[in-house]
């Protein structure tokens, strides 16, 4: 009885948090605890300033695009399936009657969709490396840094002081 209540609590808390931290992330995961996690967020090739720090010609621009748009097409339908697979282990999780190996079976799917969707943002970062090089693309980490900071400096000066400093 009590293994049967530390997995529905392990997996209410994989579901509650899980969801919280996806949805932080943009669709090709700026943000986040990962080996791209310094790029600037979007499109950053089609930001003209960017574009010149990089001196992007506009066969790189084009090439780019091209594997943002091939690379997005994937995300959403790879985004859908994790949602998916997160539904069916909450109903999996509501049923009264627990099936632990039912659960864990779609514990493991949800994982694996969750794989497969830091794949292919993974995919998208090495493809931008190639196309940059290994000099432009720590230009483009710096820059997504700096920017990264900037906003956090500019929320924390609309926030003000913490409230027991005043």
């Amino acid at each position: 009885m009590l293994k049967t209540k530390v997995l529905i609590a392990v997996a209410l808390v994989i579901l509650v948090i899980t969801p919280t931290m996806v949805m932080a992330k943009g669709m090709h995961g700026e943000t986040g605890m990962h080996a791209g996690n310094d790029l600037p967020m979007g499109k950053w090739w089609e930001n003209p300033e960017m574009a010149k720090k990089l001196n992007l010609s506009d066969a790189e621009k084009a090439k780019l695009k091209e594997a943002f748009d091939k690379s997005y097409r994937k995300l959403i339908k790879l985004k859908s399936d994790v949602q998916t697979q997160r539904f069916e282990l909450g109903n999996l999780l509501d049923k009264k009657a627990l099936d632990e190996a039912a659960i864990m079976q779609q514990f493991t799917k949800l994982e694996k969709a969750r794989t497969e969707l830091a794949r292919e943002r993974f995919s998208f970062l090495i493809g931008a490396r190639k196309i940059l090089g290994q000099e432009r693309y720590q230009t483009l980490k710096e820059e997504g840094r700096e920017r990264r900071s900037s906003r956090m400096r500019r929320r924390m000066d609309r926030k003000g002081p913490p409230h027991d400093e005043m």
